[in-house]
């Protein structure tokens, strides 16, 4: 009986020894969504504030303002005038004599702009959205700025003269 048993078994057994040759094996997998920030970063060289004596008897350039900034991400650098131009305080602000100024940047064009176009809303001298040059240097650049003015008959008035340039780097991200 026991070999009746086996003989009858046997068929079962040869039939399952092909399945378990073509079993597929156990395949899993685990995705990990990867993920990351970095916070723009942007740095004007000088910053916060400073002052300058400009001699209003002097219609050339009034020297030169050396300026180096770098930002991680696109960004503009403006110019703005608080005044619109070197304001008489003498006068209560009757004579306002608008000046020029001219933003070099090394590699680059300069670019000018007066004082009355920079009242109220800046003016934008510099736009960067190269990638590029962001990702090979940090967006880096170095430039002047220098004021002068543009019309030698509105200097010689007497009394004392006061506006505040602002420059502003701004990341535009």
């Amino acid at each position: 009986m026991k070999k009746a048993l086996i003989l009858a078994a046997l068929p079962f057994a040869i039939a399952a020894v092909p399945a378990a040759a073509q079993v597929t094996p156990d395949d899993e997998s685990y995705a990990i969504a990867l993920s990351g920030s970095v916070a723009s970063n942007c740095e004007l060289i000088p910053e916060g504030s400073g002052s300058y004596n400009v001699d209003m008897l002097n219609t050339g350039n009034q020297g030169a303002l050396a300026i180096v900034y770098s930002c991680n991400s696109p960004y503009t650098v403006s110019l703005s005038s608080l005044n619109g131009g070197m304001k008489n305080t003498t006068s209560g602000g009757l004579v306002n004599i608008d000046y020029n100024v001219e933003a070099s940047f090394f590699g680059f064009s300069a670019t000018s702009t007066n004082s009355a176009a920079m009242q109220g809303s800046p003016v934008t001298i510099v736009t960067n959205n190269d990638w590029q040059n962001i990702l090979l240097n940090g967006g880096a650049r170095s430039g002047n700025l220098d004021l002068s003015f543009d019309n030698p008959g509105e200097y010689a008035v007497a009394g004392d003269y006061s506006d505040t340039l602002t420059i502003t780097l701004a990341a535009q991200l």
